[in-house]
């Protein structure tokens, strides 16, 4: 006779459903926890002390992850802005010509946007919200911009704001579009190298109408560590026209507009 079957009490179901939820994204605060667990952040801390205490996860700023210490710290900003400089070029191009003529487009944090800002042009007119020190710098002192800038605590290496301060002021806000940047892609989602990036760009997802990521083809073999949306979440994909089409179909299956730009491709001279 087979032995009965172990029943999980309600308390282990709900932990084993918590460490699934972090394992899938890397990083979780503990009110995205709460609330798609259905229980109080109380609850949460509880169940991640004991969690931690089995050695199953840790704690970080914000939330708990899965991940290495070494693995959440993120890339410097000059390192990431001197790959693929001419895609990331073309696609902001090609990005200028889908902003609206007006209202509040948010610029994450990235390399990619950093070149869209660069282009703009003022009688755009538009509220331009962001966290990205290198977007703020650029746009100090052009006519033309009405400049918001989210605050928090400045990171360094992704010079960016982010935190509990930034998450706060994002939840204010309704956004026209957000362009959003990518430091790895699969069919699983977008994906980031920093829990606290993650935090921000799953609050801006939430506060925008629509939302364009800008990514090069090459996100898509680059190993990212905290997921910060699905690409359901994704209206339009620019990005340059090296992508494989087996991954134009998954974007597509998605509900993702693709638009791929070319890029010129230089030839040294003999």
């Amino acid at each position: 006779m087979a032995p009965p079957e172990t029943q999980l009490s309600p308390a282990q179901e709900r932990r084993s459903r918590l460490v699934a939820l972090v394992a899938a994204q890397g990083f979780c605060t503990v009110a995205e926890l709460a609330d798609a667990l259905g229980v109080s952040e109380m609850t949460v801390r509880r169940d991640a002390r004991q969690l931690m205490g089995e050695g199953r996860m840790r704690s970080v700023h914000g939330g708990v992850t899965m991940l290495p210490a070494a693995a959440i710290g993120g890339t410097d900003f000059h390192t990431r802005a001197a790959r693929n400089g001419d895609a990331k070029k073309a696609i902001a191009r090609k990005v200028l010509e889908l902003l609206p003529e007006s209202g509040a487009v948010a610029f994450d944090a990235g390399t990619t946007t950093h070149e869209v800002a660069q282009l703009l042009r003022p009688e755009l007119n538009l509220q331009v919200v962001t966290a990205s020190v290198p977007v703020i710098n650029t746009l100090l002192g052009r006519d033309g911009f009405d400049v918001i800038s989210l605050g928090g605590t400045l990171h360094q290496k992704s010079q960016s704001f982010a935190g509990p301060m930034t998450v706060a002021a994002i939840g204010e806000l309704r956004l026209r579009t957000l362009l959003l940047a990518a430091s790895g892609l699969t069919g699983e989602g977008v994906y980031c190298g920093n829990h606290f990036d993650a935090v921000s760009k799953r609050a801006l997802v939430e506060v925008a109408d629509e939302v364009i990521l800008l990514a090069d083809s090459d996100k898509f073999e680059t190993s990212a560590m905290v997921r910060a949306c699905s690409l359901s979440d994704v209206d339009v994909f620019v990005t340059d026209d090296r992508l494989p089409v087996r991954h134009r179909d998954a974007l597509r299956q998605h509900g993702v507009e693709v638009i791929t730009v070319p890029v010129e491709e230089k030839h040294a001279i003999a």
